[in-house]
C-alpha cells in the first residue's frame, strides 16, 4: 500500500521583500512545507517567477493581494513592525499558527512596545501567549506556541553568544557589542542610509543611544539570568556588504573568570544543536544562506571576548523563521534548513 505524504500548508506576507523573498527561497527546498499563498501589497496578482526567476519551485505561483484571505497552517509574516498586530488576531481566531518576523510581539509589556516604536500595541491580549522564538533557548515553548515572535539578527547573535555566561552568572559587569550588519537588513525600499552610494565606501553607526533591540535583549538576558541582567552597550554599524552580520561582544566576568569553565559552558549548551557552531574566529560566507550561528571563544587578559556570525536573512531571520515552523508543525526541527554556506 502507498501512503500519501501530508504536505503542511504555509503563507506567506510580506513576499515581495528581502526577508519574504528569503522565506520562498529556504521554503523552495522544504521536504515538508508547501507555500499556498505569496502575499504582496505591491506586485499582486503577479506571477512569483516573473519576480523571482531564481525560484523555480513558485514560478506560476502568483502573489496574493494584501487583504487576501488565509488558508493555511502556518504563516509567516514578514512585514514591518506595526502591521503583524494588525492581522494576529484574525490568524489566530482562523486556527492559523503564526511566526512574526517584524518585532510586534517580542515584548511583553505595551507600555514598553509603545516607547520603543511609537505606537500603541493594536493587540495586547495575545502579548504573554507569544513566545520568543530563539529555539536554542525556547525550544519546547516554540513547540507547544501558536504565535511565535522571530528574534531578528541582532538580538539572535548576541544573546547566542552571552546566554551561556549569562544562565551561569559569570558576568559582574556591562557588555560591550560592537555589531557590523549588511545593508539587507534595512529592507528593500532604499533610505539615505542604506542607498548604495550612502554606505559602499564608510562603516555607519546608527540606532544610538540606544537602539530599539536592546529592550527586547535586556528583557530575554533578565529571564535568563533570572535577576538583574548585564547592563548593554549596544551599538550597531552598517557595512559595505549585502547580507552578514559579525558581532564583536565583550563581557565582563571579574578576576574570578575561567577560560577552561567558559568552554565547557558553550560545550554544554550548544552541543547538540544543529545550527550553533562553536569553534574558531567565524567568517562571515560560513554563514551566508544557512540557518547557522557560528561562535568563537576567546580571551582579552583576565575576561573573553565572544565572536558571533550569522547571515541577517538566515539564523537572523527567514531561515530561523522556519525552523520555528517546523517546531510548531511537529516536524524534524531542520527540515529543509541543511545548507551549506560557503568557504569565501
Amino acid at each position: 500500500m502507498v501512503t500519501t505524504h501530508q504536505m503542511s500548508t504555509a503563507a506567506v506576507y510580506g513576499a515581495g521583500g528581502y526577508l519574504g523573498g528569503e522565506l520562498l527561497r529556504v521554503l523552495s527546498a522544504h521536504p515538508d512545507i508547501e507555500v499556498t499563498q505569496a502575499i504582496s501589497r505591491t506586485h499582486a496578482n503577479e506571477r512569483v517567477g516573473d519576480r523571482a526567476p531564481n525560484l523555480d519551485r513558485f514560478a506560476d505561483l502568483a502573489f496574493s493581494p494584501a487583504d487576501a484571505a488565509v488558508d493555511a497552517d502556518v504563516a509567516f509574516l514578514a512585514r514591518p513592525s506595526g502591521e503583524a498586530m494588525q492581522r494576529v488576531p484574525d490568524l489566530l481566531e482562523r486556527g492559523v499558527r503564526v511566526v512574526d518576523l517584524s518585532a510586534d510581539y517580542r515584548l511583553r509589556d505595551p507600555s514598553l512596545y509603545a516607547r520603543v516604536y511609537g505606537r500603541p500595541h493594536a493587540d495586547p491580549s495575545h502579548l504573554d501567549e507569544a513566545v520568543y522564538g530563539l529555539p536554542e533557548l525556547f525550544r519546547d515553548d516554540v513547540r507547544r506556541a501558536r504565535l511565535v515572535a522571530n528574534p531578528g539578527c541582532y538580538p539572535t547573535a548576541t544573546l547566542l553568544a552571552l546566554a551561556p555566561l549569562v544562565k551561569s552568572h559569570e558576568i559582574a559587569g556591562p557588555v560591550v557589542v560592537d555589531a557590523k550588519s549588511g545593508t539587507s537588513g534595512v529592507g528593500a525600499e532604499p533610505t539615505s542610509t542604506s542607498h548604495h552610494p550612502e554606505v559602499a565606501g564608510t562603516v555607519l553607526p546608527y540606532g544610538t543611544p540606544e537602539h530599539r533591540h536592546v529592550p527586547e535583549m535586556t528583557e530575554i538576558l533578565r529571564r535568563l539570568d533570572g535577576g538583574a541582567p548585564p547592563r548593554l552597550v549596544f551599538v550597531p554599524h552598517l557595512v559595505p556588504l549585502v547580507r552578514g552580520i559579525l558581532c564583536s561582544i565583550y563581557p565582563s566576568t571579574g578576576p574570578t573568570g575561567d577560560a577552561d569553565r567558559w568552554s565547557e559552558l558553550y560545550r554544554r549548551a550548544y552541543g547538540a544543536s544543529p545550527f550553533v557552531r562553536v569553534g574558531p574566529t567565524p567568517r562571515l560566507p560560513w554563514a551566508s544562506g544557512t540557518n547557522r550561528c557560528y561562535l568563537s571563544l576567546q580571551r582579552s587578559g583576565s575576561d573573553p571576548v565572544i565572536f558571533s556570525a550569522l547571515d541577517n536573512l538566515g539564523k537572523g531571520g527567514a531561515s530561523q523563521a522556519v525552523q520555528n515552523a517546523n517546531l510548531m508543525l511537529g516536524l524534524d526541527e531542520t527540515a529543509g534548513l541543511r545548507t551549506a554556506g560557503f568557504a569565501v
